[in-house]
């Protein structure tokens, strides 16, 4: 009994002096065991302070990394404040801020310039990119790898909807996803892959698809749409009907092996805001459970007038991998240009003002409006392409005898003409001029990229003109 009670006390005393050892050694960091790097055209930088990674954002020494991209830089101690400039683009960071500043454009960032041994550390994708650099991410070496040689590499999704198989065979190789229209909600508010007054269902074949787009690298996409205001209030009201709404989605995510979700419901009321944040809220959870995504499109916004009160960017951007901008149908009600550049680059700034830039995808209708007598409207693409719902710019053109005209503010086409009954017709649509702005404004403002509405509507011109801009993101 004694030899028992002198080995119990034995081992605690070993205990007590083990802990009274371990007590004092400092914790190392997570990040101690395998450090960041950064190579830049192909050299690795050396730094006085390391990078470090902070809410999965990696964060450099601000001079280091500036000089290195060929800005010159200035530091502001009064403010502090870091300003790097380069040709035509300045670039502003304040220690503790979650905003920086392009050319005067206010970016959101996911995490603000620290100071740290006397250093200022900045975020090295936005800093990057901000000079048009291409970053990308080795997660086995832990390395930034930065390239400023050639042209960036941006996501490209095309939306899939009616008539759209053959744009989509032809263009496979030219998109990082495509999101295909074929789910919405019933009279109940359940998921159903078959709404036929809306022309909104799985179409015969539907497996090819999916299947060309997995063999080719495009992410696919399962898009929901609604666009009743009264059936999405009733879904959205209760945990237990978002619940039901979410657990639909997942199966058949499950079931047909998609990449992902987006989200497409339109005219949300005001009031469901509260709604519709905690239904993407408990989407995206499940999804990145999963290993899925989960993208949101959205009607746009300007600093001058926020037309949808209901859609609350800075808590839905947190709540999804990313959001598209349906910046088209300004006004479709009223001739006129409808997509803009001087008016997309509002809504953009708009929405990068609140949601991290690289989250952003900008959406580009490629198509526009012949306005009609008693306010009827057609939609109308460039070129005749087989489709049995459209009019076509270049075969009205030559039956009425007019020219489509380059509006210098909006980059859009414009035209007018008589038809043979003597009604007058209005025109205005997208062009290549507009679709170069748009993407080069994509890569200025550091954007995701682009997103297309939609196929079925494209020209051989509309894809040459976007990878000459950039290539296509392939995940």
């Amino acid at each position: 009994m004694r030899n028992g009670l002198n080995r119990k006390r034995l081992f605690a005393s070993f205990f007590a002096v083990l802990f009274v050892l371990t007590a004092f050694i400092p914790a190392k960091p997570c990040d101690a065991a395998a450090s960041v790097r950064v190579l830049l055209d192909g050299k690795y930088l050396d730094f006085d302070v390391p990078p470090i990674i902070e809410n999965d954002r990696t964060l450099a020494p601000f001079r280091k990394i500036g000089e290195a991209l060929g800005a010159e830089i200035q530091w502001d101690q009064a403010t502090k404040t870091a300003t790097a400039y380069k040709g035509d683009k300045t670039v502003s960071l304040t220690i503790g801020h979650l905003t920086a500043y392009v050319n005067g454009t206010p970016i959101k960032l996911d995490t603000p310039p620290i100071i740290k041994n006397d250093r200022t550390l900045v975020p090295i994708r936005f800093f990057s990119e901000a000079f048009g650099a291409l970053v990308s991410w080795d997660n086995g070496t832990r390395t930034v790898l930065i390239d400023t040689s050639g042209k960036p590499s941006k996501y490209i999704m095309g939306y899939y909807y009616s008539q759209s198989y053959q744009d989509f065979l032809n263009n496979l190789d030219k998109m990082s996803s495509t999101a295909v229209k074929w789910y919405t909600l019933d009279e109940n508010g359940d998921l159903t892959d078959r709404d036929n007054q809306r022309y909104i269902s799985v179409p015969q074949g539907y497996e090819e698809v999916i299947r060309l787009s997995k063999e080719n690298d495009v992410e696919i996409q399962m898009l929901i749409f609604e666009s009743d205001s009264e059936k999405l209030s009733k879904i959205l009201a209760t945990p237990e009907s978002r619940v039901r709404l979410v657990n639909q989605i997942l199966a058949v995510v499950e079931r047909e092996g998609y990449d992902g979700v987006n989200v497409d419901f339109e005219y949300l009321k005001a009031a469901d805001k509260d709604n519709f944040n905690e239904f993407t809220s408990l989407l995206y959870k499940e999804l990145k459970a999963k290993g899925k995504s989960l993208s949101l499109s959205l009607p746009v916004k300007t600093e001058k007038a926020d037309w949808w009160p209901g859609y609350d960017y800075s808590t839905l951007g947190r709540n999804c991998d990313f959001v598209v901008l349906m910046a088209y149908d300004k006004n479709p009600g009223t001739p006129g240009p409808q997509s803009g550049i001087d008016w997309v680059e509002e809504v953009v700034d708009y929405a990068i003002a609140r949601i991290p830039a690289e989250k952003v995808v900008l959406g580009i209708g490629y198509y526009g409006y012949d306005w009609g007598p008693a306010g009827r409207r057609s939609s109308v693409i460039l070129e005749n392409n087989g489709a049995t719902y459209l009019k076509f710019a270049d075969e009205l053109s030559k039956q009425y005898g007019f020219s489509l005209q380059l509006d210098e503010k909006s980059g859009m086409y414009y035209g007018s003409y008589t038809d043979e009954n003597g009604a007058s017709h209005e025109i205005w649509m997208e062009s290549n001029y507009s679709v170069d702005k748009k993407a080069k404004m994509v890569i200025e403002k550091g954007l995701k990229g682009v997103a297309l509405w939609r196929l079925g509507y494209t020209t051989a011109s509309f894809w040459d003109i976007l990878l000459d801009n950039f290539d296509p993101v392939k995940l």
